[in-house]
């Protein structure tokens, strides 16, 4: 593929990847406030865990899906998908069809997710790894970054009902660069070899495994943080408003200025081993400092959850740059693996909630302690790991 083309689909996918995280972001932090008007807190884990379950079962057949309909097809109609189902999701008061809707369109966003990974690696070039892959991770989450500002004021002047209508508006700009700009694209002869069948190789592989524990770890800081730091900052007197509206935005800035220049440092300067190790370090300490503090004031709780994002960066784009790296463009289950480490961290994040549920009413910061003992035990796993340069 020539380069001057090669530049131009990557942007084009960046500009998808900012689309698709607005709509993942703006009812992000809010589904588990909103699910908790109709279940209670031990449901809602279970129902993320289920969905998770299921998304990660839905995944074990992207790469045959991929080779067949190509990234693209599968995208578009994935992207309709989409659409039909938050909104359903959005307008029904049904419980039964409000779970239902919950695991499609769970279902429905990680294998978008996979897609957005397939096309970022067919237009990536090895030498420039750590670069392509800290901006599509600056991007990604400069989506998160601004999604919380828009879903705090639509909460404060409508309704959930009105959240999840804009974000299923954001697909529709999505839908328009993906077919212009994306449906006639040579892509690469995939391999057709399950997501399962890939693991075990892939998990043999000391530098692989290394890179999936790191993402699983971050992803699962992730997962607490979307599933039990609103509850738990509500316990403390914080309003879910000033939640999203203020503290999320201003703790989720390193996670948009630091991807770029970490991604940056690992092609040029530094280990990938390094850098992870310190970020699972910083991770650790600022969630243990989660339990800890009990300050109802914002600006403690940015400086906590702003310092614990420049962990999460260093880890998360480590992470991508080295697994991607080490695997090709055609190898869409390697690529599936890696995109689902965030469908199995909440599922195991789900499990563990369920499992101390009676404790989590009166002591939700539970599930701090015991993700800041995990991520202290998975540098383990990393040290092992041997850097790329």
């Amino acid at each position: 593929m020539h380069h001057s083309v090669r530049n131009r689909l990557l942007v084009v996918t960046y500009i998808l990847t900012l689309l698709y995280a607005l709509h993942y972001g703006i009812p992000l932090y809010a589904t588990s406030s909103y699910l908790h008007e109709y279940f209670n807190s031990s449901f809602i884990s279970g129902l993320y865990m289920f969905a998770s379950i299921c998304a990660l079962i839905a995944s074990t057949f992207i790469a045959k899906q991929i080779k067949r309909y190509h990234t693209y097809g599968l995208t578009f109609g994935l992207t309709i998908a989409e659409i039909i189902v938050i909104t359903m999701f959005a307008f029904t008061h049904n419980i039964y069809l409000l779970v239902f809707f919950f695991i499609v369109h769970y279902i429905v966003q990680t294998l978008l997710y996979v897609c957005l990974n397939v096309f970022i690696e067919s237009f990536s070039k090895h030498a420039e790894t750590g670069s392509i892959r800290g901006l599509f991770l600056a991007l990604f989450n400069i989506g998160i970054l601004i999604s919380p500002l828009i879903g705090g004021t639509i909460l404060e002047n409508s309704s959930f009902e009105i959240l999840y209508v804009v974000s299923a508006l954001m697909l529709i700009p999505f839908m328009f660069f993906l077919h212009k700009y994306l449906s006639q694209i040579e892509e690469p002869a995939y391999h057709s070899i399950s997501m399962l069948k890939a693991f075990k190789p892939a998990w043999r592989n000391k530098n692989l495994r290394a890179a999936m524990i790191a993402q699983f770890m971050v992803s699962c800081f992730y997962a607490v943080m979307i599933i039990y730091s609103p509850i738990y900052i509500s316990t403390l007197g914080i309003s879910l408003t000033t939640y999203l509206s203020f503290i999320l935005p201003f703790s989720l800035v390193p996670l948009v200025v630091l991807p770029y220049e970490i991604g940056f440092l690992a092609d040029t300067k530094f280990g990938e081993k390094e850098l992870m190790i310190t970020g699972l370090v910083i991770l650790s300490v600022t969630t243990f400092l989660c339990v800890i503090t009990t300050s109802t004031n914002p600006l403690v709780w940015i400086a906590i959850l702003g310092t614990s994002r420049i962990g999460a960066s260093f880890v998360e784009t480590m992470a991508f740059t080295y697994y991607f790296k080490k695997i090709g463009p055609e190898d869409a289950s390697l690529t599936a693996i890696f995109s689902n480490m965030i469908g199995v961290s909440t599922i195991v994040v789900g499990a563990i909630g369920v499992a101390v549920s009676p404790f989590i009413v009166e002591r939700p910061q539970i599930m701090f302690v015991i993700l800041g003992c995990a991520i202290l035990f998975s540098i383990y796993y990393v040290l092992p790991m041997r850097d790329t340069r």
